[in-house]
């Protein structure tokens, strides 16, 4: 078994990954683009999930992964991408889903932070035992 605080380090550091791509997802969620853009279109937003898996030892490791397929046509003939039949790009991105990943992503950052303060006090205890 691996150091509490090297393992809530990794959670944290997971936690806080979670936490970016949810607010990059929901900052571009509105973003539209052409559905086959040339060269000087804009590109379709890329979104991002987060994978995260367990290390040796203790841990996690965490990943961005692109979600796919990255971009949904809708139907928006007023604006400047629409294509002949009034479809554009819009980000395959779940406002609901990301919510939820803010959250999660809170609380495991909340909650690995505790393991640290934790774990630092009883060190100190565990000192004090033995001066």
């Amino acid at each position: 078994m691996g150091d509490p605080i090297s393992i809530a380090v990794s959670g944290l550091n997971a936690a806080s990954l979670r936490l970016e791509a949810a607010a990059s997802n929901i900052a571009n969620s509105q973003d539209t683009a052409p559905l086959t853009p040339q060269p000087g279109d804009p590109q379709p937003y890329q979104p991002i999930d987060v994978t995260q898996t367990a290390t040796p030892g203790g841990g996690t490791q965490a990943a961005d992964q692109p979600v796919t397929p990255p971009s949904n046509a809708i139907f928006d003939p007023g604006s400047p991408f629409a294509d002949s039949n009034g479809n554009v790009a819009s980000p395959n991105v779940d406002l609901a889903q990301q919510l939820v990943n803010l959250d999660i992503g809170s609380i495991s950052y909340d909650a690995n932070l505790k393991v640290i303060r934790t774990a630092q006090q009883m060190q100190g205890y565990l000192l004090n035992i033995f001066s």
